[in-house]
């Protein structure tokens, strides 16, 4: 699995929210459906979620 960081836009009638979500996913896919499912979860107050961008996140290494 792959660390994925989706963007998602939550709206309502009050206006809009962005929140970033850093999860563990197969695929981006899967990313997406993981981040929007926790948005829903933290932030009920919004009607509408989607997502606006995913990307895999880069492995920084030390060198010794």
């Amino acid at each position: 699995m792959a660390k994925y960081r989706a963007v998602i836009e939550c709206r309502n009638e009050g206006g809009t929210d962005i929140h970033s979500w850093i999860v563990e996913a197969k695929n981006p896919g899967e990313a997406e459906h993981i981040a929007v499912s926790r948005a829903r979860a933290f932030y009920p107050e919004f009607d509408e979620f989607e997502p606006v961008r995913t990307e895999e996140m880069q492995c920084l290494r030390k060198s010794s």
